[in-house]
């Protein structure tokens, strides 16, 4: 995954867990779970859990999910 993530523009796309990485264009909307997680919803409705620890790197990108 690591290889991936070096491949692509770290401006378009974000690694959100360990398995995932999303277009930032994609992403609809941000909800606030349970001990720092998050969910994210991408323009077609599917759910993407975004980790506490790619949480920080998140929000320095776009800032607090409300």
């Amino acid at each position: 995954m690591a290889e991936l993530e070096a491949g692509l523009d770290p401006r378009r796309f974000v690694r959100v867990h360990r398995g995932a990485i999303v277009n930032v264009d994609r992403i609809r909307e941000v909800h606030p779970l349970f001990r720092g997680d998050c969910t994210l919803v991408l323009a077609d409705g599917t759910q993407v859990k975004l980790s506490r620890t790619r949480r920080a790197e998140f929000e320095r990108l776009f800032g607090t999910p409300r």
